[in-house]
């Protein structure tokens, strides 16, 4: 009996010591982190909303105010301010002092403001934060005074993180974020400074490898190279002087052989003048998500990312074009490739008939793009409705209106309306234009709009990204030999052997059409659609339960049309909303509702059975 009880507390004591190593302890609260608002608050207007979602909590005002007691600081002091859903300039006012302003940023994040010492008062003490004049919705807190500067606070202790590629060990440029465990980014600090692009919570590494410094605490840390690769993630507990070392490996879960992946509309602070990233950090950010090929459109000014790639040592992962977002008060272009010391283009230009054809004149332009074209810019929408009849198709501007794409996304300015401008552009390919349908980022920023997330796939050999074919990359822009991706990407095949940007002249009865839908295991598709003409013909509902790599296979049978038709496939899922791969909300939104999806889809392959072919 003795002995069968021995074994039962055996068994219990084993199942204690599983349970708190599985569940450890939570760490003390740290002394020197006094709490000055403990929850999350709602602010913003109250009339008009800027969103209507199903968050229950209450607005609690148009601005942010409390008081709380302290003691003077005779040193610099922290403050902790965790927030959500900033879009506009918020000042952050302690006792009526400027300190700074929260991040322009709707991702859930840690904001570290500085407190200079003098700054507190002994007893009553009043922290304010002012919205810009524009309605914004965010969410505050909690909120923490840290008596500790930020080195002393982010000291705490160190990871050294290294990531690799599974299939060869190789180390990867990639993006580690790190959040707390309910996924709000984390300040931090990472090493060596010459290899690393930081931001709250989001490292880009050259080579993978960063010794990132931590407040104590528990996280979560996952890597992540673009829409072409997997994740890796890990949980760490992090204390008081700890050390550690975390190997991640990533695996590619999507098959691109023969497409190049393009972002070929990318900014930078050096040349730019807004937003946030270095030309330095541009070529970490490029590398880190995946792009082959990164093209250069600063506005009104030819920039070439070259110098920047080698100085980084980056030549054997990324090709470089140099470009133009020629910007102007009657739209946005980009052009490229453009040769090296050509003239720039007059931005003061607004005829079309004029401001087009000395953009295509610049030497060495190939591809001229129509950037963003729902946008408000200058009292001008390309696309709006004083210009463009959606309906009919017919521009206001029809006989001058020669790009040779559009974006139907743009990652950084995203419309309310996911499908909107391909009904655009739908609309313009039954009036006649030949007009690629693209996408892109359009990223100012190192972490706030990601580079790479919309993006374009052009054919062309890609096995070596250092050595591209560029004028094949260029004659797919033409030729509409292009795919367009937003977490998702979509292939057309038709009669098994035609694909995106082939003629399919004088077809049988009917045609067979194959469509495939790829991604990550971090995305999900649940819809497809074969459009003939910008009108549904075949749809499908796609069970995808995190498959990486093909997700779907769909094959229809369709009779042949009775006139010249041109075949689009269009597939869709939820989107991510982890703070790894946020979709941003609308840039200039026309609803009050956003429901994020990813999204990727074909360019036409056109079926031609009018007489005389």
């Amino acid at each position: 009996m003795r002995h069968r009880s021995a074994l039962i507390f055996s068994l219990v004591a084993l199942v204690l010591v599983s349970g708190w190593l599985l569940f450890p302890r939570a760490l003390p609260p740290d002394p020197r982190r006094s709490v000055i608002e403990p929850d999350p608050v709602r602010i913003g207007p109250e009339s008009p909303r800027e969103w209507t979602d199903a968050d229950p909590r209450p607005i609690a005002g148009p601005r942010y105010e409390k008081t709380f007691t302290a003691a003077p600081n005779q040193t610099p002091r922290l403050l902790s301010i965790c927030q959500e859903g900033v879009k506009r300039n918020w000042g952050v006012f302690l006792n009526d002092r400027k300190l700074g302003t929260l991040v322009p940023d709707e991702t859930a994040l840690e904001h570290l403001v500085e407190v200079p010492a003098g700054t507190l008062r002994a007893g009553e003490n009043v922290l304010r934060l002012e919205p810009a004049k524009e309605p914004d919705d965010i969410v505050i807190g909690p909120i923490a005074l840290i008596d500790a500067t930020r080195s002393q606070w982010l000291g705490g202790g160190t990871v050294s993180v290294s990531v690799t590629d599974a299939a060869d060990g190789r180390p990867l440029p990639c993006r580690l974020t790190v959040t707390r465990p309910d996924g709000t980014l984390v300040a931090l600090d990472a090493a060596p400074e010459n290899e690393v692009a930081v931001r709250t919570g989001v490292i880009y590494t050259r080579q993978g490898k960063a010794a990132l410094s931590l407040p104590a605490g528990d996280y979560e840390i996952r890597a992540g190279r673009g829409f072409e690769w997997g994740l890796a993630e890990a949980k760490v507990r992090v204390s008081a002087g700890s050390s550690q070392d975390l190997a991640l490996s990533l695996v590619r879960e999507v098959d691109t052989s023969g497409w190049i992946a393009v972002d070929s509309h990318i900014h930078t602070l050096t040349h730019s003048g807004h937003g946030d990233a270095t030309l330095r950090e541009r070529v970490l950010t490029i590398a880190g998500e995946g792009i082959e090929l990164a093209i250069a459109t600063e506005h009104n000014h030819h920039a070439d990312y070259a110098p920047a790639v080698a100085a980084a040592g980056l030549q054997g992962e990324i090709a470089t074009a140099i470009g133009n977002e020629v910007t102007t008060k009657q739209g946005h272009f980009n052009a490229f490739p453009i040769a090296p010391g050509a003239p720039v283009v007059d931005h003061l230009e607004t005829d079309w008939a004029k401001l087009l054809p000395a953009i295509r004149a610049t030497p060495g332009v190939r591809v001229v793009t129509l950037n963003h074209p729902r946008d408000l810019h200058s009292g001008f929408v390309p696309l709006g409705e004083a210009e463009f009849d959606a309906t009919t198709g017919i521009h206001r501007r029809a006989a001058d209106f020669k790009v040779d794409a559009i974006e139907v996304i743009t990652s950084g300015a995203m419309q309310s309306d996911i499908g909107l401008l391909y009904r655009d552009w739908f609309a313009l390919l039954k009036q006649g234009h030949r007009i690629s349908a693209v996408g892109s980022s359009d990223s100012h920023d190192v972490t706030r709009f990601l580079l790479g997330q919309g993006r374009t796939y052009v054919a062309a050999p890609d096995e070596d990204p250092s050595r591209i074919d560029l004028d094949r990359v260029w004659s797919g822009y033409e030729e509409g030999r292009v795919r367009v991706s937003l977490g998702l990407l979509a292939d057309l095949r038709v009669d098994g052997k035609y694909g995106i940007g082939d003629r399919v002249a004088n077809p049988g009865a009917s045609l067979k059409v194959e469509a495939i839908v790829s991604g990550p295991s971090w995305t999900r598709a649940d819809h497809i659609a074969l459009y003939a003409n910008g009108e549904m013909l075949r749809e499908e509902t796609i069970d995808d339960r995190g498959r990486a790599g093909e997700k779907a296979r769909v094959t229809w049978e369709i009779p042949r049309p009775d006139k010249d038709t041109f075949l689009v496939v269009i597939a869709t899922g939820p989107g991510p909303t982890a703070s790894f791969w946020p979709i941003p909300r609308p840039y200039q939104p026309t609803s009050p509702v956003f429901t994020p999806r990813v999204i990727g889809s074909t360019n036409p392959v056109w079926i031609e059975v009018g007489e005389n072919r």
